[in-house]
């Protein structure tokens, strides 16, 4: 397993934790749509192409990082915020991987 795959299923699951604790739904599906894209990149059943200058990667792991950040500010329960603080890391990870090439 890559390093790109673990991080896809760790946000993956993370976000089906957070989307089923009934925090902050509407932030935790965008989270959740996000890493199920990538999970389904990461194994190859999908692929994407983006027209724009700005990196599918980049545009995925802050789809992920902001929403996370912005749940971890408002959760109190101890599974809510171990998820929220996982997506969180996924997605910064994400981010700087793309901008440090």
């Amino acid at each position: 397993m890559t390093l790109h795959t673990a991080l896809a299923v760790a946000a993956l699951a993370a976000s089906v934790v957070l989307f089923l604790s009934h925090v902050s739904r509407g932030l935790a599906a965008l989270a959740l749509v996000a890493s199920g894209l990538e999970v389904l990149m990461a194994f190859g059943w999908l692929v994407l192409h983006l027209s724009s200058p700005v990196p599918l990667q980049l545009l995925l792991g802050a789809l992920i990082a902001i929403p996370a950040l912005l749940i971890w500010l408002r959760v109190t329960a101890k599974t809510a915020v171990s998820a929220a603080t996982v997506l969180a890391l996924v997605g910064v990870v994400q981010i700087s991987l793309v901008l440090l090439r």
